[in-house]
């Protein structure tokens, strides 16, 4: 966990928060301490995930990748990027380069009022979503929240903090099921339905892609399949 949040101002910031002009958040571990996990993470087949919010926090992480290892190694590994928030215009495609994922969560994206405070103009590129996927930087959607997939598809979708960042419906989607296994490399296996893959799937009680936005959030699942055994069955399909 590299840096904390602007709620409380502790994301790591190369520029003072707006609202108290002598802080700039900090980070929680040095170059050097960055360095030795980044280097464990490089020599090992363990997957290295850091917490980087503020665009420093995220510097010093791209910095660290670069310095310790190869770009083509770093693809091959997918580092994370958990949250993000802050990753600039400038950043992605050092991003990209270096096969970095990023894991956002959008329930996140509810505090536009104390974001805009904390940062100023620099709300306009914060929370990237739209702007990764287009520049070709792998995407995953968790909760870090409240657990409801569909919750989280709306606030994709509405993105408060920064509607120009949101996401399609399918993007959304895609994010949530492929972009997550993609990120635990786990892809071939799930995130998707073919022959050969697991089969992890939910009948739901409404289209994801269809219902009107106010009525995502109310969607449930009324049949949910894990690896091909039922493990929830509501009782409302015709048998």
């Amino acid at each position: 966990i590299l840096d904390g949040t602007p709620v409380e101002r502790l994301a790591a910031l190369s520029a003072p928060y707006t609202d108290r002009p002598g802080e700039r958040g900090r980070m929680n571990l040095d170059a050097a301490a960055l360095d030795v996990v980044v280097r464990e993470g490089y020599g090992t087949e363990s997957q290295l995930s850091v917490h980087a919010v503020g665009d420093a926090a995220i510097e010093a992480y791209l910095t660290a990748l670069e310095r310790v290892g190869t770009a083509a190694v770093w693809q091959r590994k997918r580092p994370r990027l958990e949250h993000g928030d802050m990753l600039m215009p400038g950043q992605i495609a050092r991003a990209r380069a270096l096969g970095v994922v990023v894991v956002q969560n959008p329930a996140h994206f509810l505090d536009r009022t104390i974001f805009a405070a904390r940062l100023g103009t620099r709300l306009d590129t914060f929370q990237p979503l739209a702007s990764l996927l287009e520049a070709g930087v792998p995407l995953a959607l968790g909760s870090d929240g409240p657990l409801s997939p569909f919750l989280n598809i709306a606030f994709a979708t509405a993105h408060p903090s920064n509607p120009r960042e949101a996401l399609t419906r399918e993007q959304a989607v895609v994010a949530y099921t492929r972009g997550a296994a993609f990120a635990e490399a786990t892809e071939r296996d799930k995130g998707w339905l073919a022959p050969g893959t697991l089969a992890d799937l939910a009948v739901l009680s409404d289209d994801v892609f269809t219902v009107p936005a106010g009525r995502l959030p109310a969607i449930t699942s009324v049949l949910t399949v894990v690896g091909g055994t039922i493990v929830y069955d509501a009782g409302v399909l015709p048998k």
